[in-house]
């Protein structure tokens, strides 16, 4: 269980700027880091998740994620179910985080 109060890292959100998509791999310049929806990453009724729990999605992924009911995601690969878009969500997480160490963007001191 994920401990209270949030972490907030506004360095590491805005990384995302310039990056494609870990989603659906465009590179529009609408990427930000979108937080997890998920409670076991901290989300609550009034607050995002913690910041560490972000991915890099392009406008369309981060709204489908957010928003979506009615058809597939940019990518064409899930369906707007609550399993897919937490599959989904963690894919693109884990790619975004395997990006962070590939370009030097986070070190260990």
């Amino acid at each position: 269980m994920i401990e209270r109060g949030m972490l907030r890292v506004p360095a590491l959100l805005k990384l995302a700027k310039g990056m494609p998509c870990q989603n659906c791999r465009a590179e529009d310049g609408t990427v930000v880091s979108a937080h997890s929806n998920m409670q076991e990453h901290g989300r609550g009724k009034d607050n995002p998740s913690h910041d560490c729990y972000n991915a890099w999605l392009c406008g369309r992924c981060h709204a489908w994620y957010d928003h979506g009911s009615f058809g597939k995601d940019p990518s064409g690969l899930y369906e707007p179910t609550r399993i897919d878009k937490a599959e989904m969500f963690l894919r693109a997480m884990l790619r975004t985080w395997l990006e962070l160490w590939r370009r030097n963007l986070v070190r260990v001191a």
